[in-house]
């Protein structure tokens, strides 16, 4: 909705008019109103403003044109007077009504030095507008009133706003104009001088409109313009900036104008370059910056720029500015790609034009070639015994079509510095190069040429083709040999453990028999048949880990069992070493898993410990609760540590970390590695730490506290076996003469009826008439495996019971389950310990 004029004010002529406009709109009214002040200051007179902040803010930017020097002279030759329209209020309102007394005390000082500076005097005034916004339409035109009493003691012409929407809710006002007193002329001539100085001011006012218009058109053009435009006072503070360079940085127009031009700018020195250049009349053309937007981001432009001179002095500089960052980002791409077309790690061109120049070759691609002069050649005359080739139609075919091509092994031949040439084989890939200069998707300039040597490659793809047979055979030599090595080990096992197993019961027999005479020697041989059934049971570890076959079995146990049972299996090696052991468990912690494979997963974090401390170090062990339902247990020491690439290796079957040259390390490099399989098989995991080499490490095992293992209805701990009442008939068959008397004569000492036989045929034969409680079998024997002689002993025996326990140097998995389904209640495992022995005849 337009300004709707009660009347309106006249320019500069001298004529008082006081006014009032109604409006809807502030920029319309703005517009008005900097006409009207702009009237007097342009006459030399005075603008008085009494307005609210935010519209003297409006105002000071429409009067200040394209801006001035902060502190020089203004382009216009009047002067600008502003009032707070608020604070002028509260200055002579008394009980919600103005006081003329005070009214005139307020705005009476500011008229006065305005009419005695001379010229014609313009008030813009929003005090009527704040009343009637407020509902005091009374006071509203009570001011009206003052206002117009003003008019006779004062020479000025008012212009007064108000929103149509409070005027339309309050009272009428009624503005008439006070026009200057004046007696008609009572002479012809000086009425014809009239008429002629009418006509000069009417031809001087069309004069002066049509200047404004054009100013304001002008203003117009440049504050919206799609360019940034700013002009910079001589000592580079910004006295105005259009709307395109303002949205172009986010910043507003108080935030940027009035404030240094060297504030935005990223780079000192090239700031410093623009204003020495412009200062000494020089003019910039497309000079690169970097400007700070409000947002904190960096916008690239670039700047023309030159000066305004009066007598010799900068007075300002008109500067456009362009936002380049797509231009600069272009150029940094392209940058970007040629340098790493120039670094790349395999031979690499780049040809453009319709004779495919090159504009660029590595270092690697004239070392494929042999030629070190090939920038700005044509492929063609480069190399003109490739002419016709299939690599020069390729390329050719890729600049015409504009479509990549690849080949894996394309054939070229090369030639040589003593003018032979080689037959090499290359992978080629070609790109189409896009000019993005001229930004047309589809023209296609130029080709970028990738190739890598594969000549070594193919002859050795050629050898290896010829050999695929016999690598075929060699592989299954491999297959059956590794498959023979796990037959071996398992073999192996059970030949170790037959020696083994009489040892083990005639150091029992010794023991049981309290002789002392040899005690220091039975000791020693205790501790180094303990370490052979530890090395035999490792080996057989390692072949059950690599098909997958540790054996676990659940129970649910006492978290400090398993771990005080693994601190005393190193406990000899900590010793030895001269570690000091730190233990922390928390008690009360149940754990539902194989109690004896977490001893060993402990025992061999412990070990590895102490082999990889120095002497005399600290260990420390701890097993608590981690995560809710985890069970968290870790192994800390102060030895060599780990290097960063080490903490994955360090589990791999057979690896081992540095060894010093007397191998005081020992170990055979398997420990960590079923510690990993035995912990994945509980559905935990195991890490390694450490900060370095010589700071330590740390392994930490988590385990879920509950197993979802199918064995645990077997979890509830394992009564102590009692004393035999009375003892039992027993009958041990064994191939083995040493390793079956001394069993027997063991199984005698604790209190039990038992009869040796070496033949399987031999105890067949006794067994109606021994009937025995108990039949300890042997599964190797000669003629008749122990599983044979079971089912044959269960068919003499009848209905009278007898418990079959088999005796077997094997003990995987499928061992047992054998043994099972031959109606063994128990398999045990050669050399079967004292513990062993005292529970077999009383388990039910």
């Amino acid at each position: 909705m337009p300004i709707i004029p009660a009347e309106t004010p006249q320019g500069a002529s001298g004529e008082r008019t006081h006014g009032v406009h109604f409006y809807d709109n502030d920029a319309v009214l703005l517009d008005e109103a900097a006409d009207f002040v702009d009237a007097a200051l342009r006459a030399g007179g005075t603008g008085l403003v009494i307005a609210t902040p935010e519209h003297v803010a409006e105002l000071r930017r429409r009067l200040a044109g394209f801006g001035s020097a902060e502190g020089g002279a203004c382009w216009y030759p009047g002067s600008l007077v502003v009032l707070d329209a608020e604070a002028t209020l509260a200055a002579f309102m008394a009980d919600g009504q103005p006081d003329p007394q005070r009214f005139r005390a307020a705005v009476g000082p500011a008229l006065t030095s305005a009419i005695a500076a001379g010229g014609p005097l313009h008030v813009f005034a929003e005090m009527v507008a704040l009343l009637s916004a407020r509902g005091n339409y009374k006071a509203a035109m009570r001011l009206e009133q003052l206002w117009t009493a003003l008019g006779d003691e004062y020479h000025f012409s008012l212009f007064h706003a108000m929103p149509t929407d409070v005027a339309a809710s309050g009272d009428s006002f009624t503005h008439k104009p006070v026009r200057e007193e004046g007696g008609a002329a009572t002479r012809v001539h000086h009425e014809q001088r009239a008429l002629q100085l009418e006509a000069e001011i009417a031809r001087r006012k069309e004069a002066e409109q049509t200047l404004r218009r054009r100013e304001k058109e002008f203003a117009d053009f440049v504050e919206n313009a799609a360019e940034g435009l700013h002009r910079v006072a001589g000592d580079g503070t910004i006295l105005w900036a259009n709307r395109a360079e303002l949205q172009m940085l986010g910043y507003s127009w108080e935030e940027y104008v009035g404030r240094h031009i060297a504030d935005f700018h990223v780079d000192a020195p090239v700031i410093e370059h623009i204003l020495t250049t412009l200062s000494t009349g020089g003019t910039l053309y497309d000079q690169p910056a970097r400007l700070r937007c409000k947002d904190g981001s960096i916008k690239h432009v670039v700047i023309h720029s030159n000066g305004y001179f009066e007598d010799g002095q900068l007075r300002y500089t008109r500067c456009f500015t362009r936002d380049a960052t797509e231009r600069h980002q272009r150029d940094a791409a392209l940058a970007q790609r040629d340098r790493m077309l120039l670094n790349a790690p395999v031979a690499t061109a780049l040809l453009t034009g319709p004779q495919l120049r090159f504009r660029l070759a590595n270092r690697r691609f004239c070392e494929l070639v042999g030629r070190s002069d090939l920038e700005a050649q044509a492929f063609g005359d480069a190399f003109p015994h490739w002419q016709g080739s299939a690599m020069a139609v390729l390329i050719e075919q890729v600049y015409r079509s504009g479509q990549p091509v690849a080949e894996q092994e394309l054939c070229v031949m090369l030639a040589r510095a003593d003018g032979g040439v080689d037959e090499r084989f290359l992978r080629l890939s070609l790109e189409p190069l896009t000019d993005v200069q001229s930004g047309s998707a589809g023209d296609e300039q130029g080709v970028i040429l990738v190739a890598a040597d594969v000549t070594e490659q193919v002859h050795s793809r050629r050898s290896l083709e010829r050999a695929h047979a016999e690598r075929e055979g060699l592989l299954e030599e491999l297959t059956a040999a590794n498959r023979t090595k796990d037959e071996f080990l398992a073999m192996l096992g059970h030949e170790l453990r037959n020696p083994l197993s009489p040892i083990v019961t005639a150091l029992q027999l010794m023991r049981m028999r309290g002789e002392s005479a040899a005690l220091r020697e039975r000791e020693i041989i205790e501790r180094q048949v303990e370490h052979l059934v530890r090395l035999v049971d490792d080996l057989l570890d390692v072949a059950r880990a690599t098909r997958g076959q540790i054996e676990l079995k659940f129970e649910q146990v006492d978290v400090s069992v398993p771990v005080n049972k693994a601190v005393e299996m190193a406990s000899p090696l900590l010793a030895q070493r001269g570690h000091r052991l730190a233990v922390e468990i928390e008690p009360g912690i149940l754990w539902e898993g194989d109690a004896m494979r977490l001893a060993q997963v402990v025992s061999n974090l412990l070990t590895n410990a102490a082999r990889y401390t120095e002497p005399g170090g600290e260990v420390k062990l701890q097993a608590r609760r981690g995560n809710p339902g985890w069970l968290r247990i870790g192994v800390a020491d102060n030895g060599i540590g780990l290097a960063p690439e080490m903490l994955e290796q360090v589990f791999g079957l057979f690896f081992q970390g540095k060894r010093s040259v007397d191998r005081i390390e020992g170990g055979l490099g398997i420990g960590l590695a079923l510690v990993r399989n035995i912990v994945e098989l509980h559905g935990g995991e195991v890490e390694a730490h450490s900060a370095g080499l010589g700071q330590g490490s740390e392994f930490v095992v988590c385990l879920p506290l509950k197993s979802g293992g199918a064995a645990l209805d077997a979890a509830e701990p394992a009564e102590e076996p009692a004393p035999a009442a009375g003892g039992q008939r027993i009958m041990v068959v064994d191939d083995n003469v040493d390793a079956a008397d001394l069993l027997g004569q063991l199984l005698t000492a604790h209190g039990h009826r038992v009869a040796v036989f070496h033949d399987p045929a031999a105890a067949l034969e006794a067994a109606p008439r021994l009937r025995p409680d108990l039949a300890v079998l042997d599964i190797g024997l000669p003629g008749m495996d122990g599983y044979e002689l079971a089912t044959r002993l269960r068919s003499v025996l009848g209905t009278h019971p007898c418990r079959l326990v088999a005796l077997s140097g094997y003990g995987q998995e499928g061992d047992r389950l054998r043994s099972e389904q031959a109606g063994f209640a128990q398999h045990l495992v050669k050399p079967i310990g004292p513990e062993q022995v005292a529970q077999l005849a009383t388990l039910p």
